[in-house]
């Protein structure tokens, strides 16, 4: 059974027994009776459980009426309806003022008005109207104000006694029944022997009742003050029913009691809201010398008159020192106020609050930052007797919140300013620079090839190598300009009063000559350079977002015009500059799809013979809109955002089907040679990668040759080691690309299952008027040889590098000299042209 089904039935349950306790106590052959506790048990359920408990009163008053009235069905009826109507007539005047399930000195006052005297009287009149009207009885005027003392006593017992229970149940202790049950013995045996006669005067159970009931007040609560009147009510109505008392006599009493009760509950009351005083002013006591902010509590006239020991340890002021002083909070300086404290008065008079940070001193001189809260204390005529100032000392939590402040707008690693920290301080340049009428310079730096150190030798070097950056970068400007780390390998450099442009140079050239310096990164000797593009303010843009926007553009210039340079911002960079870094890698990403991605290829020459020794393949994009898309443009952001793994494989399998279908036509290509990506040189991938290629195509694997940097290998020699092995085991070829360019150890170079060494395109450039490059070359070759490796010179673009290189021993090389990059229909009638030759000379 549901618990709140179980309140239903218990309140049927006691409104049942109720009736038949009021109809014990009714005299033979009368309606009337000192006893009605019907009516307050029926109003208690109203109360806690809505007009619904109506319903459970239904067969209690049914048993009522019938006891009351039978034979008479209709009479009997009637008695039924108008107790229950009594009942809603009480609950309709009462609000629902026991929200908090206890009693409280108004929730009485509106008991007894709504109660005992509108709603009692009205019903007391028509019911014994009723009843005199029924069996034409004479009725006194004595029936009826004991009826109206019966319904009222109901209501001021059973009610505050219910809510009682349900609030002070706690409270029930051994001792506490103890005590109720003394009181109540003295209560009904002193009742009983002053009620044993008709002449004994109501003075004297007074003088018992008050007595008592002031006892039970203070000591024992509501529920005893209850339970004594009940008993007090049970021995009258006893009295009556023996007819030992007189219906004038019991009206005396039962208005004697009424009068006690209803003092009583208004002392418990009282009592209890005492009490509640007082326990809150210890509570407030025990809060004001504990708490840790301090507190001081002054009078109108900002008189201290009391602080805490938290005031105390704060500010080092001791209670002498401070108590019968004016508080500093409003005390004059000079004999006037500060805006500070006006404000704090006007808020105070006005909304009788206030709250912010001060700057306070402590005992010796000593300032500190406080959090200060105020408020002023009215009286009941609205005037102001007093202000309590509470604060705490602020000084640890603003060094957090500095400290906070400075992570925000700071960048973990290299302590520059973020890129959050760089739009503070350039709005704040932009605001100085507006008022003064001066021009400043924004520096854009991207750093050359830093993506590939930090793919090859780890994020752990690549962080070092930033942290040496942002020392050169600092180094290299003056203490009032900024510098800051926008994210990546991405810096800012703010120049602020720059007059000529001239000043600027000589920044970007310091700069840039400071980064392509070697960087020392442990065992590692590193070599970056930077791109820097410039933006002039208010010559460029007179706003922060364009600014940047003007600097980025100008600094991927600066990369196209060959990187480790600096490029001022112009119009026609924007032009140029159509398609932003992310349209092309939204772009890029449907370009496999749309078949807009290009295999073109470079041959490679046998020096010695001259003949076709090879293929390198290399990718192009072709843009319905922007034509054709060098890879530099591209290829970092396809590593970058993960695209370059399926466009490599598509790499793979379109070189191998080429190939492989010249090779079916008859045309005589010995080997073609893939770029692999540093993604892309993982054992789980590759291998399947290029596996499935060979078997797509059908070209044998010894015509297939891969192409790795030497940095990838040298920074993961292990692994590389088991994946170019594997490699070997399905016969492809590997070579070694951009050789010379990284740092390799000679003991782990002859460990490698390699085929080629391609020396880098620097080292052929200088041939042969740089005899550093001419040795260079030569070694590489020599070395080659040494370890059984075929060489192939990358970048030959004349007749005397050619030679050169031939007579050093160089195996093969690919440039310009013999041809461009040719797209594969063009690379076909190369092949055709070179079989016919071949043909024409047989």
């Amino acid at each position: 059974m549901s618990q709140s089904k179980q309140k239903y039935y218990l309140l049927a349950l006691a409104y049942l027994l109720a009736g038949l306790i009021d109809c014990s106590v009714l005299p033979k052959d009368t309606w009337f009776s000192p006893l009605n506790l019907q009516l307050g048990i029926a109003v208690a359920g109203l109360l806690l459980m809505g007009p619904r408990a109506i319903l459970c009163c239904i067969p209690g008053a049914i048993c009522y009426g019938l006891e009351l009235a039978a034979p008479t069905l209709w009479l009997a009826a009637t008695v039924t309806l108008l107790n229950l109507a009594q009942a809603l007539c009480v609950f309709s005047l009462l609000p629902l003022f026991v929200s908090e399930g206890e009693f409280r000195i108004n929730d009485s006052h509106r008991l007894l008005l709504a109660g005992p005297i509108y709603s009692n009287i009205l019903f007391a009149s028509m019911f014994i109207s009723v009843v005199q009207f029924v069996i034409a009885q004479p009725l006194l005027l004595q029936n009826w104000l004991m009826v109206w003392l019966a319904q009222s006593l109901s209501l001021l017992i059973v009610i505050p006694g219910i809510y009682a229970v349900l609030s002070d149940k706690e409270s029930l202790n051994a001792n506490w029944i103890i005590e109720l049950t003394l009181i109540i013995t003295v209560v009904a045996g002193g009742s009983i022997l002053l009620l044993q006669g008709h002449n004994v005067y109501a003075l004297e159970f007074a003088y018992l009742m008050f007595p008592l009931f002031i006892w039970s007040s203070l000591r024992l609560g509501q529920i005893a003050n209850s339970a004594i009147a009940l008993v007090i009510l049970l021995v009258i109505s006893s009295q009556y029913i023996g007819e030992t008392n007189s219906v004038v006599h019991t009206v005396r009493l039962l208005f004697l009691l009424a009068i006690a009760l209803q003092t009583a509950i208004f002392l418990t009351a009282s009592h209890r809201e005492n009490q509640r005083a007082i326990n809150a002013a210890r509570l407030a006591g025990k809060i004001f010398q504990h708490a840790s902010e301090g507190i001081l509590l002054t009078d109108a006239n900002a008189k201290i008159i009391a602080i805490n020991p938290a005031f105390e340890k704060i500010t080092g002021f001791q209670a002498r020192d401070a108590i019968g002083k004016t508080s500093r909070i409003f005390g004059r300086q000079q004999g006037r106020l500060s805006v500070l404290q006006s404000n704090q008065l006007t808020s105070l008079h006005q909304i009788g609050h206030w709250e912010g940070e001060v700057q306070d001193w402590r005992k010796g001189g000593g300032a500190y930052p406080a959090w200060l809260s105020m408020s002023a204390v009215r009286d009941e005529y609205n005037q102001i007797t007093n202000y309590v100032a509470v604060f705490s000392d602020y000084t640890t939590r603003k060094e957090s919140e500095q400290k906070m402040r400075h992570l925000a707008q700071h960048d973990a690693l290299t302590g520059l300013l973020n890129r959050s920290g760089l739009h503070e301080a350039l709005g704040q340049t932009l605001t100085r620079a507006s008022t003064k009428c001066r021009s400043f310079a924004l520096l854009f730096i991207d750093l050359d090839r830093f993506k590939t150190i930090n793919d090859t030798l780890g994020h752990d070097v690549g962080d070092e190598l930033l942290k040496v950056v942002a020392q050169r970068l600092q180094g290299n400007v003056k203490q009032q300009d900024t510098v800051a780390r926008l994210g990546g390998d991405e810096f800012t450099v703010l120049l602020e009063n720059v007059i000529h442009n001239e000043q600027i140079i000589q920044v970007a050239e310091r700069i840039l000559l400071a980064l392509g310096e070697v960087y020392q990164v442990g065992e590692h000797e590193l070599f970056v350079t930077g791109s820097i593009g410039i933006s002039l303010y208010p010559h460029d843009a007179g706003q922060a977002a364009q600014l940047m926007k003007n600097a980025d553009i100008a600094m991927y210039r600066a990369k196209e015009m060959g990187k480790n340079t600096y490029q001022f911002y112009s119009i026609d960079m924007n032009m140029a500059h159509q398609m932003s870094h992310l349209n092309l890698e939204n772009a890029l990403r449907f370009a496999l799809e749309r078949q807009q991605l290009q295999l073109w290829y470079q041959p490679q020459f046998d020096l010695a013979t001259g003949q076709l020794a090879g293929l390198e393949c290399l990718i192009r994009w072709r843009h319905p809109q922007l034509g054709l898309i060098s890879p530099l443009e591209f290829i970092p952001i396809a590593e970058e955002n993960g695209l370059i793994i399926p466009i490599g494989d598509w790499v793979l399998n379109e070189a191998c089907q080429c190939v492989q279908r010249w090779r079916q036509q008859g045309f005589v290509v010995p080997q073609i040679a893939v770029n692999l990506s540093v993604r892309q040189f993982r054992p789980d991938l590759l291998l399947s990668q290029v596996t499935q290629a060979l078997q797509n195509s059908g070209l044998p694997a010894h015509v297939l040759e891969l192409e790795v940097t030497e940095s990838l290998i040298m920074t993961r020699i292990n692994e590389a080691i088991a994946i170019l092995q594997q490699l070997k085991q399905l016969g492809v070829k590997v070579a070694i690309d951009d050789f010379g360019t990284g740092h390799s150890s000679l003991s782990q170079l002859k460990n490698l299952p390699l085929d080629t060494l391609k020396i880098d395109r620097s080292f052929i450039e200088g041939i042969p008027e740089q005899a550093d490059d001419v040795v260079i070359a030569e070694t590489i070759v020599i070395l080659a040889q040494k370890l059984g490796l075929n060489v192939v010179a990358e970048g030959v673009e004349t007749q005397a590098q050619m030679q050169v290189l031939r007579d050093m021993g160089c195996a093969c090389a690919q440039g310009y000299f013999y041809s461009k990059p040719l797209s594969a229909p063009d690379m076909e009638n190369m092949l055709i042209s070179m079989a016919k030759q071949v043909t024409e000379v047989y």
